[in-house]
């Protein structure tokens, strides 16, 4: 691996890690740790949901939809925590391969970052009837960053343009992750309705945008193996 791959890769883990310590060290609390642990146990099950990307060796999964979910429902540390045990949950359930431990602390750092930046955007917008426009702000930073870092990583162990490698392996995502941002939209405009517990019996739905993304892209790997 090329020197620069490994700072870029250290670096990325650093900022992920510095900003997890930092959000339990400075609020450990848990406001309603009913909500947080019905979040946590769907996030836990969106990750299940895995589509293996068809440029790449590496897969997608819906549990993003959690983490903007949580940037309304949730507190930072709750939010973060939330993250790191999805993706952990990701890189591992019925692996063909373990991945190693420096590439699930790169996905859950850059998901870290990813997540707090899109919360930050998200925070830009003081009124709360801005809800939906700040939820679109952080979905678009969520998608960026996220698929940035990836992008990033990759090109620079293949020596690749990062902009091709973008175009190569996430353009095809980019409607999964439309789809799940507005799910997101609407179930936490819901809740502002009728409460988060009837907000939530929503969000079993994402089944439903799984099994239609799964054959989707399982028809683009045919394409790309002919």
């Amino acid at each position: 691996m090329h020197v620069t791959a490994r700072l870029y890769i250290g670096a990325v883990v650093a900022l992920g890690c510095a900003i997890f310590i930092g959000c339990v060290a400075l609020d450990p609390r848990i406001p309603d740790p009913a909500r947080f642990v019905h979040c946590l146990v769907l996030a836990i099950l969106a990750s299940t949901f895995k589509i293996r990307l068809p440029r790449m060796n590496g897969n997608i999964s819906l549990n993003f939809v959690m983490f903007l979910v949580g940037i309304a429902a949730l507190s930072w540390t709750e939010n973060i925590v939330m993250t790191a045990v999805a993706i952990l949950v990701q890189a591992n359930w019925r692996a063909k391969t373990r991945p190693g431990v420096v590439k699930m602390l790169f996905n859950v750092s850059a998901m870290i970052i990813s997540v707090a930046c899109a919360r930050f955007a998200a925070s830009l917008f003081n009124d709360a009837a801005a809800l939906v426009p700040a939820l679109i702000v952080a979905a678009t930073a969520m998608f960026i960053l996220d698929t940035w870092l990836v992008s990033t990583v990759v090109a620079l162990i293949n020596s690749q343009p990062v902009l091709g490698v973008w175009r190569n392996c996430h353009q095809s995502v980019f409607m999964y992750y439309l789809l799940g941002a507005i799910m997101a939209v609407v179930v936490t405009a819901y809740s502002r309705v009728c409460g988060w517990p009837q907000a939530m019996a929503m969000l079993p739905g994402l089944y439903l945008l799984y099994s239609y993304y799964d054959v989707h892209v399982a028809k683009e790997r045919e394409l790309v193996r002919a």
